[in-house]
């Protein structure tokens, strides 16, 4: 066992083992003679029961604490990472509400001027498509001059019309989330039988009988749908969309909005419809004539279920 002795002539500790006990000798320091004393009843080297329990007491205190800290820092930033992802969304979700309100005040706009809404496109007389009803739309949303530098008289990217095809978007047209994607929307119409925009011609607000504010007037698309420029005639057909949202295919509502889609009504109001919405409960929604049993304030209702 090992002592701690202390030379008394030059005050240098050395380590003895407890077998030299009593014995005389040269210090190894300072070569003077010293007895060593009796070790027992001394304090041995590094064998302090009492401070050595307190030290390890206030190593694993210690440790305890460090280790409390760092998991607190850590779900610290976990909430604080969540929170920030949830005012993101919010935000993108209230400023895609905002474009689509926008742009359904000026279908409705266009809607008062000519009884109905317009063509999701426009065709020349052989049949051709020209141009998305964006562009028809476009002084009703104050951008004639914008309006006035298309060629409506030939296709969307022929002519003059593709030096506007990458140069010119509507702030309206851009999700908030475009910034990466060119000059792409992803605001569409649905089309098809039993819509507000069959093949045989688009209806308008009075031909409703659904409910102005349980039908569905425009709403977002997956990024499938995105088009290559806004100019684009191109939307969702009801085909392709059926009742989900976020379908697999792709190519149907939702996608560009995490967790849901942004639609806006006849009426022009916006909402967030979250995926768990009932795929029943969206075709009803989207078709203006079908008589489906929804409430006044189906979309109110399942706009509060969102996370």
């Amino acid at each position: 066992m090992t002592f701690l002795f202390t030379c008394p002539h030059c005050q240098s500790q050395t380590e003895v083992e407890d077998e030299y006990s009593g014995r005389t000798g040269d210090c190894v320091v300072c070569g003077r003679e010293i007895t060593m004393p009796e070790f027992a009843g001394s304090r041995r080297m590094g064998n302090r029961p009492g401070k050595r329990n307190k030290s390890a007491i206030w190593f694993v205190a210690a440790g305890l604490a460090l280790l409390l800290i760092g998991a607190g820092l850590i779900a610290a930033v976990q909430v604080g990472s969540r929170t920030a992802k949830k005012i993101r969304t919010g935000r993108q979700r209230l400023s895609s509400i905002k474009n689509l309100e926008k742009i359904a005040l000026a279908l409705n706009a266009y809607a008062a001027d000519h009884g109905v809404y317009p063509a999701p496109y426009t065709v020349d007389a052989a049949g051709r498509k020209l141009h998305s009803w964006r562009v028809t739309i476009l002084p009703y949303l104050g951008e004639d001059g914008l309006y006035n530098q298309i060629d409506k008289d030939v296709p969307w990217n022929e002519g003059e019309n593709q030096m506007l095809l990458y140069s010119q978007t509507p702030a309206v047209y851009r999700h908030p989330e475009s910034s990466s994607w060119g000059t792409g929307t992803v605001y569409h119409l649905v089309t098809g039988a039993g819509t507000l925009f069959p093949s045989t011609g688009p209806l308008g607000p009075r031909q409703v009988t659904d409910g102005a504010t349980k039908t569905i007037l425009l709403a977002e698309g997956q990024m499938n749908t995105m088009t290559e420029s806004w100019m684009e005639p191109y939307d969702l057909d009801i085909g392709s969309v059926g009742g989900l949202i976020n379908p697999p295919s792709g190519n149907g509502l939702g996608g560009a909005t995490d967790g849901g889609v942004c639609v806006a009504t006849v009426e022009g109001s916006g909402y967030f419809l979250p995926d768990t919405t009932p795929p029943l409960t969206v075709q009803a929604l989207i078709t203006p004539t079908g008589g489906e049993p929804l409430s006044d304030d189906v979309l109110d209702e399942w706009a509060s279920t969102q996370p």
